[in-house]
């Protein structure tokens, strides 16, 4: 994606009227030399174009609508740039709706490396109808670079040359602005078009193309002229309006879908544009919600499309804060060097600066979460809004900012009353990715924000722990003792309403000597109520008949029932220590996790950075058996430890797969944060008592763990050499084996 560079031109130059371009003079020095159109152009077009005999009557292909695979019709390209693949039908490029003429379109972010150069000259035709020639223009940002030139045959100087000057990189990008040349003086000649690409910059260094027809009559050119203003006035800059005095600022939610009420501080550095209001219901990293107000947001990385090397700051309009002060807002991303500030209306001093200390990568990566500040010892001043991304990616990545729903001037009521409208949506909200368990860190955020108005809502205020148990009778009212819940101020009795075994039947008394005889996974629900008000949650309980095998080794309970968390900084939500996902795959080539039943540890979603190590410590259990056990793992950091119960270490095995390579094929030998089934041969340790410990240490670059299917016993020692499992390649869905590995013991 090629975006925005520096912009010297006036924005008032978009709102300029309609231009017909005039054609050039012979022998005038700004018409640059040009070479007559190839006879042997290197994609086959489909006439000669240096047949005097032969010339078209007219633009072949000028809207592009004709396709032939690869092959350009009616045109020939030179160099790189202009690959017959740009011909498209996209409806929207880069978030831009094109107003194409017909179906297809050529798009330069289509057509190979926008940094590619080249030219694309069409056949010969002889110019009729009135003279005047339309066509459509987008991108093209450096007009001394871009440009599309009208040659008659046999002559090396331009007839015209057109740019797309009407492309600021702010307001009008993508856009196929209508174009008119006037050839009149050169009815009856053969004529043809050139365009050139010279850019191999980033910033909207391509041509985007469509409609090239002569017109017939004036009206026809009077129409393609009104057409040229209706854009402008359209896509191109508002006019900025702003009361000091009035308590609200201008389009605080971008719900206009655009800039209305925003000004662009410095058009030379334009990571903030029209182009990042979206719509708040695209996803990113294909099925992430950013779980935001309304409509649209402003998202600084365009879901990816803005370059993140790109700085950049936006303000409100000013206003007068009134109310009791309070001012709130949606903020994510933003990861050093990226802010919200509150400044003073008059001197431009940033009063408050806010950043977003909450970023987590990825459980709350670039999801919106509310916060709120107590502007209050600046009621009556003249302030504004100012959104700052000042990280050109040297502070580390998501380099960028996302805001949304900027309200001023509050009161406490209404801040109060937005806490909790805030916090029980969250609760609600049933969406979720199924690549992070983002909605239950999110809900996690809203439970423990320091809110500025003490927080008027039911909610559990501390939560029961999961259990491990031997199967028979337990007194599970026991384990929610400690549990409590409140309505504001007001402390509430916390019950147990249901329990529900694997086999999903539900049992809704009995509580203090409920039947575990039987083995397995029991998720208990227990919570509070308040008047027509209910909050519920839940721990696991796991019920074991004998202690050969680790408790919940395939993390099937959802969550880390059974396990401890031996690292400060863990997240935890309602409760549970977080980290246990149910997806299958991962990043958008659906690249395969291979986790063995419905969930896995994910090394993503624990709340710890990259470069944080972490460990997780089974049950206890007695080996049995064959004496080998086995577990799934991946991601370059991945290792296993096995202790004795006094803590002695007798095993420590390694992930050995990881390979940075061949992306995204595992079946050609990559391998990421798939995991693989390593086995060890601990028979030496009969009949002790042993634990595990799952670990993420440290390791260059891709510093991330990924566990499933703990196994600790096994009748007989496990056929390994002929053992695997089957996974979908991420490069061409075909079926991949990764076979079982003998871990090596590196103690």
């Amino acid at each position: 994606m090629k975006f925005l560079k520096k912009s010297k031109r006036l924005l008032a130059a978009l709102l300029a009227s309609s231009m017909v371009f005039a054609l050039a003079a012979c022998g005038n020095n700004d018409a640059p030399a040009a070479t007559n159109p190839p006879a042997e152009p290197t994609e086959a077009g489909t006439g000669d174009n240096n047949s005097a005999t032969e010339v078209a009557a007219d633009i072949v292909n000028g809207d592009f609508e004709e396709t032939n695979g690869s092959r350009w019709v009616g045109w020939s390209r030179e160099d790189a740039a202009f690959n017959a693949r740009g011909v498209t039908d996209l409806e929207k490029i880069n978030g831009v709706v094109m107003e194409k003429s017909g179906n297809n379109y050529f798009a330069g972010t289509e057509g190979g490396n926008p940094a590619m150069r080249g030219t694309l000259t069409s056949e010969v035709f002889k110019l009729g109808g009135n003279g005047f020639i339309t066509f459509k223009m987008g991108g093209g940002k450096d007009t001394s670079k871009c440009y599309v030139e009208f040659f008659e045959e046999g002559n090396d100087t331009a007839l015209a040359k057109v740019t797309n000057d009407d492309c600021d990189g702010i307001y009008i990008t993508e856009h196929l602005i209508t174009k008119v040349v006037d050839l009149s003086a050169h009815i009856g000649k053969n004529i043809y078009i050139k365009v050139t690409d010279n850019d191999d910059g980033e910033i909207l260094s391509y041509l985007n193309l469509d409609g090239f027809k002569v017109c017939q009559s004036d009206d026809d050119v009077a129409a393609a002229n009104a057409e040229h203003d209706r854009q402008l006035e359209e896509f191109g800059p508002k006019p900025f309006v702003e009361d000091e005095t009035s308590n609200t600022i201008t389009n605080g939610d971008f719900e206009t879908g655009d800039f209305t009420g925003w000004m662009i501080l410095d058009s030379e550095n334009l990571a903030l544009t029209v182009a990042n209001v979206v719509p708040t219901s695209q996803y990113y990293w294909d099925d992430r919600s950013v779980y935001g107000q309304g409509n649209f947001y402003l998202d600084g990385s365009n879901n990816g499309a803005t370059l993140e090397s790109l700085t950049g700051a936006i303000r409100s309009t000013k206003f007068t804060l009134g109310g009791d002060g309070y001012i709130t807002f949606m903020m994510g991303a933003g990861n050093g060097g990226s802010y919200v500030a509150i400044c003073d209306g008059n001197t431009d001093e940033e009063l408050i600066k806010v950043e977003n200390t909450y970023f987590s990568d990825p459980a709350l990566a670039l999801t919106l979460l509310r916060m709120y500040v107590d502007a209050s010892e600046y009621i009556g001043k003249v302030l504004y809004i100012k959104v700052v991304d000042a990280n050109d990616g040297s502070n580390g990545g998501f380099a960028f900012i996302n805001v949304d729903d900027f309200r001023v001037s509050l009161t406490k009521d209404e801040v109060a009353a937005l806490e909790v409208e805030q916090m029980e949506a969250i609760q609600a909200e049933t969406y979720t990715s199924a690549s992070y368990d983002d909605l239950t860190t999110l809900r996690n955020y809203y439970s423990n924000y320091p809110y500025p108005v003490p927080l008027n809502s039911l909610a559990m205020t501390a939560y029961a722990s999961n259990q491990v148990v031997d199967c028979g009778t337990v007194d599970l009212t026991a384990f929610v003792a400690d549990a409590a819940a409140a309505f504001g101020s007001e402390t509430l009795p916390v019950s147990i309403t249901k329990v529900t075994a694997e086999d999903g039947t539900e049992t809704t008394d009995g509580f203090d000597a409920f039947d575990m005889s039987t083995p397995g996974i029991y998720q208990v629900t227990y919570g509070a109520t308040y008047e027509d008000k209910t909050v519920e949650t839940a721990f696991t309980v796991v019920a074991m008949a004998d202690h050969n095998s680790v408790a919940n080794g395939g993390f099937e309970s959802g969550n880390l029932a059974g396990w401890t968390v031996l690292t400060d900084g863990w997240s935890v939500v309602e409760g549970q220590a977080a980290g246990v996902i149910n997806a299958e795959n991962y990043w958008g080539e659906a690249l395969p996790y291979n986790q063995a039943g419905s969930y896995h540890l994910d090394g993503w979603n624990n709340g710890l950075d990259e470069g944080a190590t972490w460990a997780v410590q089974s049950t206890n259990f007695t080996l049995a058996g064959s004496g080998w056990i086995s577990v799934r793992m991946g991601g370059h950091a991945a290792a296993v430890h096995v202790y004795t119960a006094d803590g002695t270490e007798v095993g420590y095995y390694k992930q050995t797969r990881f390979n940075d390579a061949n992306f995204p094929s595992v079946g050609a030998g990559g391998s990421w944060a798939d995991m693989g089934t390593y086995v060890m041969d601990l028979s030496a340790y009969l009949g002790q008592e042993l634990y595990i410990v799952l670990a993420d240490e440290q390791a260059e670059g891709w510093a991330h763990a990924f566990f499933d299917e703990v196994v600790t016993y096994y009748e007989t020692a496990p056929d390994y050499a002929n053992l695997f499992e089957t996974v979908p390649d991420g490069a061409t869905a075909e079926p991949v084996n990764i076979p079982w590995t003998l871990a090596e013991n590196s103690l």
